[in-house]
Protein backbone atom coordinates (compact mmCIF):
# COMPACT_ATOMS: atom_id res chain seq x y z
CA UNK A 1 0.00 0.00 0.00
CA UNK A 2 1.42 3.40 -1.00
CA UNK A 3 2.02 6.12 1.59
CA UNK A 4 -0.33 8.51 -0.25
CA UNK A 5 -3.17 5.96 -0.28
CA UNK A 6 -2.65 5.21 3.43
CA UNK A 7 -2.71 8.93 4.26
CA UNK A 8 -5.91 9.38 2.22
CA UNK A 9 -7.55 6.47 4.04
CA UNK A 10 -6.62 7.87 7.45
CA UNK A 11 -7.93 11.31 6.54
CA UNK A 12 -11.18 9.75 5.31
CA UNK A 13 -11.66 7.84 8.59
CA UNK A 14 -10.80 10.93 10.64
CA UNK A 15 -13.21 13.05 8.62
CA UNK A 16 -16.01 10.55 9.21
CA UNK A 17 -15.26 10.48 12.96
CA UNK A 18 -15.14 14.27 13.12
CA UNK A 19 -18.54 14.50 11.48
CA UNK A 20 -20.06 12.09 13.98
CA UNK A 21 -18.57 13.94 16.93
CA UNK A 22 -18.96 17.46 15.57
CA UNK A 23 -18.99 19.92 18.46
CA UNK A 24 -19.26 22.99 16.26
CA UNK A 25 -23.06 22.98 16.20
CA UNK A 26 -24.61 25.59 18.47
CA UNK A 27 -26.20 24.03 21.54
CA UNK A 28 -27.50 24.66 25.02
CA UNK A 29 -25.70 22.71 27.73
CA UNK A 30 -27.67 22.12 30.92
CA UNK A 31 -27.16 20.21 34.15
CA UNK A 32 -30.10 18.48 35.82
CA UNK A 33 -30.25 17.20 39.39
CA UNK A 34 -32.80 14.82 40.89
CA UNK A 35 -33.07 13.73 44.53
CA UNK A 36 -35.33 11.24 46.30
CA UNK A 37 -35.21 10.85 50.08
CA UNK A 38 -36.08 7.69 51.98
CA UNK A 39 -35.40 6.13 55.35
CA UNK A 40 -33.63 2.76 55.38
CA UNK A 41 -35.68 -0.39 55.91
CA UNK A 42 -32.80 -2.88 56.35
CA UNK A 43 -29.30 -3.08 57.80
CA UNK A 44 -26.16 -5.11 57.33
CA UNK A 45 -24.73 -5.83 60.79
CA UNK A 46 -21.17 -6.87 61.67
CA UNK A 47 -20.69 -8.43 65.12
CA UNK A 48 -17.20 -8.88 66.58
CA UNK A 49 -16.08 -11.45 69.15
CA UNK A 50 -12.95 -11.11 71.29
CA UNK A 51 -11.91 -13.40 74.14
CA UNK A 52 -8.71 -13.45 76.18
CA UNK A 53 -7.86 -16.56 78.20
CA UNK A 54 -4.77 -18.05 79.87
CA UNK A 55 -4.47 -20.71 77.16
CA UNK A 56 -5.13 -20.60 73.43
CA UNK A 57 -7.52 -23.56 73.62
CA UNK A 58 -9.63 -21.81 76.28
CA UNK A 59 -9.78 -18.63 74.18
CA UNK A 60 -10.88 -20.54 71.07
CA UNK A 61 -13.45 -22.58 73.01
CA UNK A 62 -14.95 -19.44 74.55
CA UNK A 63 -15.07 -17.79 71.13
CA UNK A 64 -16.83 -20.78 69.58
CA UNK A 65 -19.37 -20.93 72.39
CA UNK A 66 -20.19 -17.22 72.01
CA UNK A 67 -20.42 -17.57 68.24
CA UNK A 68 -22.85 -20.46 68.69
CA UNK A 69 -25.01 -18.41 71.06
CA UNK A 70 -25.10 -15.42 68.71
CA UNK A 71 -25.67 -17.59 65.65
CA UNK A 72 -28.70 -19.12 67.37
CA UNK A 73 -30.14 -15.64 67.87
CA UNK A 74 -29.29 -14.30 64.41
CA UNK A 75 -30.87 -17.21 62.52
CA UNK A 76 -34.27 -16.19 63.93
CA UNK A 77 -33.98 -12.89 62.06
CA UNK A 78 -33.00 -14.17 58.60
CA UNK A 79 -34.99 -16.12 56.02
CA UNK A 80 -31.99 -18.18 54.95
CA UNK A 81 -29.03 -19.11 57.16
CA UNK A 82 -26.83 -18.87 54.04
CA UNK A 83 -27.11 -15.10 54.51
CA UNK A 84 -25.07 -15.42 57.73
CA UNK A 85 -21.35 -15.07 57.06
CA UNK A 86 -18.58 -15.79 59.57
CA UNK A 87 -14.87 -15.08 59.30
CA UNK A 88 -12.09 -17.46 60.25
CA UNK A 89 -10.88 -17.35 63.85
CA UNK A 90 -7.78 -15.20 64.37
CA UNK A 91 -5.54 -15.71 67.39
CA UNK A 92 -2.77 -13.71 68.99
CA UNK A 93 -0.90 -13.13 72.24
CA UNK A 94 -2.32 -10.40 74.47
CA UNK A 95 -0.06 -8.07 76.47
CA UNK A 96 -0.43 -4.94 78.55
CA UNK A 97 2.03 -2.38 79.85
CA UNK A 98 3.27 -3.20 83.34
CA UNK A 99 4.02 0.00 85.23
CA UNK A 100 6.04 -1.75 87.95
CA UNK A 101 8.19 -3.75 85.53
CA UNK A 102 8.34 -1.03 82.90
CA UNK A 103 7.64 -3.41 80.03
CA UNK A 104 4.89 -5.30 78.22
CA UNK A 105 3.50 -8.13 80.33
CA UNK A 106 1.88 -11.25 78.89
CA UNK A 107 -1.84 -11.41 79.75
CA UNK A 108 -3.03 -14.43 77.81
CA UNK A 109 -4.15 -15.53 74.37
CA UNK A 110 -6.74 -13.76 72.29
CA UNK A 111 -9.27 -15.31 69.94
CA UNK A 112 -11.34 -13.05 67.69
CA UNK A 113 -13.87 -13.55 64.92
CA UNK A 114 -16.64 -11.68 63.07
CA UNK A 115 -20.18 -12.51 62.02
CA UNK A 116 -22.08 -10.58 59.34
CA UNK A 117 -25.76 -10.76 58.39
CA UNK A 118 -28.56 -8.61 56.98
CA UNK A 119 -31.51 -7.61 59.15
CA UNK A 120 -34.34 -6.96 56.68
CA UNK A 121 -36.85 -5.70 59.26
CA UNK A 122 -35.53 -2.71 61.16
CA UNK A 123 -38.51 -2.83 63.49
CA UNK A 124 -36.81 -5.92 64.96
CA UNK A 125 -33.58 -4.06 65.79
CA UNK A 126 -34.38 -3.37 69.45
CA UNK A 127 -35.57 -6.90 70.04
CA UNK A 128 -32.43 -8.27 68.41
CA UNK A 129 -30.00 -6.11 70.42
CA UNK A 130 -31.75 -7.03 73.67
CA UNK A 131 -31.21 -10.70 72.91
CA UNK A 132 -27.64 -10.05 71.79
CA UNK A 133 -26.76 -8.37 75.11
CA UNK A 134 -27.38 -11.68 76.86
CA UNK A 135 -24.31 -13.12 75.12
CA UNK A 136 -20.58 -12.46 75.50
CA UNK A 137 -20.06 -10.70 72.15
CA UNK A 138 -17.47 -7.93 72.12
CA UNK A 139 -19.17 -5.27 70.00
CA UNK A 140 -21.38 -4.48 67.05
CA UNK A 141 -18.55 -3.27 64.87
CA UNK A 142 -20.65 -1.75 62.11
CA UNK A 143 -24.28 -1.23 61.12
CA UNK A 144 -24.78 -0.28 57.48
CA UNK A 145 -28.35 0.93 56.91
CA UNK A 146 -29.87 0.76 53.43
CA UNK A 147 -33.18 0.54 51.62
CA UNK A 148 -34.14 -2.54 49.62
CA UNK A 149 -35.96 -0.28 47.11
CA UNK A 150 -32.80 1.73 46.40
CA UNK A 151 -32.75 0.86 42.68
CA UNK A 152 -36.28 2.17 42.21
CA UNK A 153 -35.42 5.38 44.10
CA UNK A 154 -32.35 5.87 41.90
CA UNK A 155 -34.52 5.50 38.77
CA UNK A 156 -36.94 8.10 40.14
CA UNK A 157 -34.04 10.46 40.92
CA UNK A 158 -32.63 9.98 37.43
CA UNK A 159 -35.98 10.81 35.83
CA UNK A 160 -36.27 13.92 38.00
CA UNK A 161 -32.77 14.93 36.91
CA UNK A 162 -33.68 14.60 33.21
CA UNK A 163 -36.84 16.65 33.73
CA UNK A 164 -34.80 19.26 35.58
CA UNK A 165 -32.31 19.47 32.69
CA UNK A 166 -35.15 19.81 30.16
CA UNK A 167 -36.84 22.53 32.21
CA UNK A 168 -33.54 24.41 32.58
CA UNK A 169 -32.90 24.18 28.84
CA UNK A 170 -36.39 25.48 28.03
CA UNK A 171 -35.98 28.37 30.44
CA UNK A 172 -32.59 29.34 29.04
CA UNK A 173 -33.88 29.12 25.48
CA UNK A 174 -36.88 31.28 26.31
CA UNK A 175 -34.82 33.95 28.08
CA UNK A 176 -32.28 33.96 25.25
CA UNK A 177 -34.97 33.92 22.54
CA UNK A 178 -33.55 30.73 21.05
CA UNK A 179 -35.34 27.87 19.34
CA UNK A 180 -34.66 24.41 20.73
CA UNK A 181 -33.97 21.43 18.50
CA UNK A 182 -33.34 17.81 19.34
CA UNK A 183 -31.37 16.53 22.31
CA UNK A 184 -27.87 15.79 21.04
CA UNK A 185 -26.29 14.34 24.17
CA UNK A 186 -27.55 13.01 27.51
CA UNK A 187 -25.37 11.52 30.23
CA UNK A 188 -26.13 10.33 33.76
CA UNK A 189 -23.44 10.28 36.44
CA UNK A 190 -24.81 7.12 38.10
CA UNK A 191 -26.37 3.77 37.30
CA UNK A 192 -29.58 2.84 39.15
CA UNK A 193 -27.84 -0.40 40.16
CA UNK A 194 -24.91 1.43 41.74
CA UNK A 195 -25.96 1.62 45.39
CA UNK A 196 -22.56 1.46 47.07
CA UNK A 197 -22.80 5.01 48.42
CA UNK A 198 -26.50 4.90 49.25
CA UNK A 199 -25.96 3.70 52.79
CA UNK A 200 -25.89 5.22 56.25
CA UNK A 201 -23.19 3.70 58.47
CA UNK A 202 -22.89 3.58 62.24
CA UNK A 203 -19.81 2.36 64.13
CA UNK A 204 -18.62 1.50 67.63
CA UNK A 205 -21.49 -0.06 69.60
CA UNK A 206 -19.60 -1.81 72.39
CA UNK A 207 -20.49 -3.67 75.56
CA UNK A 208 -19.08 -3.05 79.00
CA UNK A 209 -20.33 -5.83 81.23
CA UNK A 210 -24.05 -5.73 80.54
CA UNK A 211 -24.01 -2.03 79.68
CA UNK A 212 -23.58 -0.34 76.32
CA UNK A 213 -20.98 2.09 75.04
CA UNK A 214 -20.16 4.01 71.87
CA UNK A 215 -22.88 5.61 69.80
CA UNK A 216 -25.40 2.82 70.26
CA UNK A 217 -27.59 1.32 67.56
CA UNK A 218 -30.49 3.25 66.06
CA UNK A 219 -33.66 1.41 65.10
CA UNK A 220 -34.26 3.42 61.94
CA UNK A 221 -30.98 4.90 60.70
CA UNK A 222 -30.60 8.32 59.11
CA UNK A 223 -32.40 9.61 56.04
CA UNK A 224 -30.73 8.47 52.82
CA UNK A 225 -30.51 10.81 49.81
CA UNK A 226 -30.57 9.24 46.35
CA UNK A 227 -29.14 11.92 44.04
CA UNK A 228 -28.43 11.72 40.32
CA UNK A 229 -26.94 14.38 38.03
CA UNK A 230 -27.36 14.43 34.25
CA UNK A 231 -25.60 16.46 31.58
CA UNK A 232 -27.73 17.35 28.55
CA UNK A 233 -26.85 19.09 25.28
CA UNK A 234 -29.71 20.40 23.14
CA UNK A 235 -29.39 21.67 19.58
CA UNK A 236 -30.14 25.32 18.79
CA UNK A 237 -32.07 25.79 15.57
CA UNK A 238 -31.35 28.89 13.48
Amino acid sequence: MSKSFLLLALLSVYGSYAQNTDNSKPRINAIGVGTVNAFPNAAQITIAFLHTKPTLREAINENQKTLGDVYGIVKKYVKDTLEIKTSLIATNKSTKWGERLGKEVFVGYQSNQKLLFTLRSLDKMQEFTEELLKTKFNKIEKVSYFNTEATEYMIQAEELAVNDAIETTRRLAKVSNLKMGKIMFLQSNKSPNDNLNNRSDSFGFETFGKGMGGKGVASSGELIRYTVTVNMHTEIID
